[in-house]
């Protein structure tokens, strides 16, 4: 029996779906999370500050009912499979330093009604001598919620409410760009987002959360020379406006971000990227590995 063409098509995407999630399976459940530090230019107050960036990517379930990690076993009805962002920026203005740091929790599964690499939670905290200020956002089934806490009595407590239907956060778009368990553009893809901005870039701004325009284009790979030598690279971009993110990551798996320059002016390179264990590693005799991520 002889399969018609769209059959042959179809068996081929589930093929190649499948294959996917086994290289995403064997990769990022091997008891290791991607440790990733990058040399970093911060726009704040009109200046660019020198710090550093560390990207720590990982595995974990999340409850349903309350978007945090378990501490026992759960039936797969009450939990997803989540890949998990730590995002954190350190460096100083003038007499003082800030300390940022966002959590984005990403569907590590096709998990209905949420889809492949859909936002459940992002978490955003701000510390600075001024004081702090935390953002939490949260998916359901229908809605993303959100909760902002500020020092600020203009700003307060507040909160705010999005539809999640077609609606992507900017937050995220640092796990999709990896695509990590499947594409998310082709070459040369220009997709349309409406866009939940990035909780940082907000917060400096002072702004309500309000939903915005996006482009998002996957262009052509291109070499670039970086602290490892010369490596191909997949450049993603995403306009709001008139302003736009550059994301380069490599065209090998598992899609590290090589570099980025941020629609505020902020950029960075790669310094040094591992995987390890490191919740493992909090002894004194591990101190030592800081210099060899490049940190201080």
């Amino acid at each position: 029996m002889h399969l018609s063409s769209a059959a042959s098509v179809l068996l081929l995407i589930i093929g190649t779906i499948n294959a996917d999630q086994k290289r995403f399976n064997n990769y990022w459940y091997d008891g290791n999370a991607e440790i990733s530090t990058y040399e970093l230019s911060e726009s704040r107050y009109g200046e660019l500050r020198q710090g550093f960036r560390v990207m720590v990517v990982v595995t974990e379930p999340m409850r349903l009912s309350t978007h945090i990690k378990p501490d026992r076993k759960l039936p797969d009805d009450q939990k997803v499979r989540v890949i998990k962002l730590n995002d954190l920026r350190k460096f100083t203005t003038g007499i003082y330093d800030y300390s940022v740091m966002t959590s984005v929790f990403s569907t590590a599964e096709n998990r209905q009604p949420f889809g492949n690499m859909a936002t459940m939670k992002v978490a955003f905290s701000s510390q600075e001598w001024c004081g702090q200020v935390f953002d939490r956002m949260v998916r359901t089934d229908s809605s993303y919620e959100g909760v902002l806490y500020s020092y600020f009595e203009s700003e307060g407590e507040s909160s705010y409410s999005f539809n999640a239907a077609e609606v992507e956060t900017e937050d995220n778009l640092w796990l999709r760009v990896r695509e990590l368990n499947g594409r998310f553009l082709n070459e040369g893809e220009t997709r349309t987002l409406n866009l939940i901005p990035s909780r940082w870039i907000t917060r400096k701004n002072h702004t309500p959360t309000e939903l915005v325009s996006a482009t998002i284009t996957r262009a052509y790979r291109e070499f670039r020379q970086t602290s490892s030598g010369t490596i191909e690279v997949v450049p993603f971009t995403w306009k709001i406006g008139n302003s736009q993110t550059i994301v380069r990551v490599e065209a090998a798996y598992p899609h590290r971000i090589v570099e980025f320059s941020e629609r505020d002016g902020s950029s960075g390179k790669l310094l040094v990227s591992e995987r390890e264990p490191y919740w493992k590693q909090n002894a004194g005799s591990f101190t030592a590995m800081r210099q060899h991520l490049g940190l201080p």
